[in-house]
């Protein structure tokens, strides 16, 4: 049995188990509301198999450039897992002695399948035997399915406090991937398996839940050498988002229709512009900028909107998820100044993009800012500060128009009348 470590995480979602005494958690009175539902989780990651088609390679080993460096699949996902509260333990069979090194380097848990021929669900089981008795919930997570993002692991976690009792699989657009999450309950049944069942047959009648989340990585494994090398194309950008990527994240997220609307509209502009601006560096022999990711940054920079300072609040959104670009790219769309010798980025445009957009229908620049002047009249400190701004997104929209000889503003119309 692993040693008991402290809780990993606390939560105050779900009400108190049936039958248990207020008195046995000592808490005051004043501390009842709301209820409390402790969660310790642990995150089984199966790295046991035979690695057959990538030979001579082994997968838990492999590296893979991500955003924070180059790590082992292995090394990603403990640190994953641990960057949200869930105690990993890595279940190892072929090549255990190398595995064991690799997940103590991580320090996490070590369990052996001692029968890894017997397939992947002999290993859930190996590593459910392990799993101590204060665990409330477990992840069972492949190890060649290595660029799972927080925002799931956190979505799973945070709808688990809702619904402790039911099992949970994470879906991207209507197809489900990993990790699951379970909860202890279910280990008892687990246990008693065999090593040959499937988890698929664990599942019956257990009723399970999916939840959505914005990340196209819960479906991305690499059991060839091909797969591999996809992956380590996709590796450097697990801190972004794709802008179908985006899309998801409003709906999840629950933006609402009129604010949805907005977001896609800015995100139109923005790419528009990223694409001009590189139609003239590349004349000029300069580093183009990725019109993607412009797409992006315009899709989700309202996505807290109704929030005080909703850009700030985006940022500490994105940042909290470790997409420091991300979080980069939405947390000053309100305004911003850019150094001279500092060159147009991202960022940039999608700030100037914002500007051009009223609702979904472009708006001139001074229009957009004149109005929300009348709209303050009375307080001349808000004027003022909104003067201010203006004046800062028009030097920015000039410098623009004299870096790709295009015009800003009619470039917004014909991006949204396309």
């Amino acid at each position: 049995m692993l040693p008991v470590p402290q809780r990993a995480l606390f939560r105050t979602a779900a009400p108190f188990p049936e039958g248990l005494a207020v008195s046995a958690l000592r808490l005051p009175l004043y501390r009842l509301r709301p209820l409390l539902f402790f969660m310790n989780a642990y995150a089984l990651i199966l790295a046991a198999g035979f690695s057959s088609r990538m030979q001579p390679h082994f997968k838990p080993l492999l590296p893979l450039p991500l955003p924070e460096g180059h790590l082992s699949a292995l090394a990603g996902l403990c640190a994953l897992y641990q960057s949200e509260g869930v105690h990993p333990v890595v279940v190892g069979g072929n090549r255990a002695e190398d595995t064991k090194r690799a997940a103590e380097a991580c320090n996490a848990a070590f369990a052996l399948n001692p029968h890894p021929e017997k397939g992947m669900f002999s290993s859930i089981r190996a590593g459910s035997a392990a799993l101590p008795g204060d665990c409330t919930h477990f992840f069972v997570h492949p190890v060649d399915i290595p660029l799972v993002r927080r925002m799931s692991v956190r979505a799973l976690l945070a709808e688990a406090e809702h619904s402790p009792d039911v099992p949970l699989i994470p879906a991207w657009r209507g197809s489900t991937g990993h990790p699951p999450l379970f909860p202890a309950a279910m280990l008892p049944s687990l246990r008693d398996a065999e090593d040959e069942g499937c988890l698929r047959d664990l599942l019956q009648g257990a009723c399970p839940r999916l939840v959505p989340v914005a990340d196209s990585f819960i479906v991305q494994d690499m059991d060839t050498p091909e797969e591999y090398a996809a992956l380590c194309t996709l590796a450097p950008s697990q801190d972004i988002l794709s802008p179908e990527e985006a899309k998801e994240f409003l709906a999840v997220r629950r933006v609402r229709e009129r604010g949805r609307l907005h977001c896609l509209a800015v995100g139109a502009v923005a790419e528009a512009f990223a694409l001009a601006l590189n139609r003239a560096r590349a004349l000029r022999r300069e580093t183009p900028l990725s019109p993607s990711l412009a797409l992006a940054g315009g899709i989700v920079h309202d996505v807290c909107k109704g929030q005080e300072h909703h850009e700030a609040a985006a940022g500490r959104l994105f940042r909290s998820l470790g997409m420091e670009r991300m979080a980069r790219l939405v947390e000053d769309h309100r305004d911003l100044t850019l150094p001279d010798d500092s060159p147009l980025s991202e960022r940039e445009l999608v700030f100037l993009a914002d500007k051009y957009v009223r609702g979904s229908s472009p708006v001139p620049l001074r229009e957009r800012f004149q109005s929300k002047m009348e709209r303050f009249a009375d307080d001349a400190e808000a004027c003022a500060a909104i003067a201010g701004r203006m004046g800062r997104a028009l030097a920015l929209a000039e410098r623009f128009a004299r870096e790709c000889e295009s015009d800003p503003e009619a470039l917004a119309r014909q991006a949204l009348s396309a």
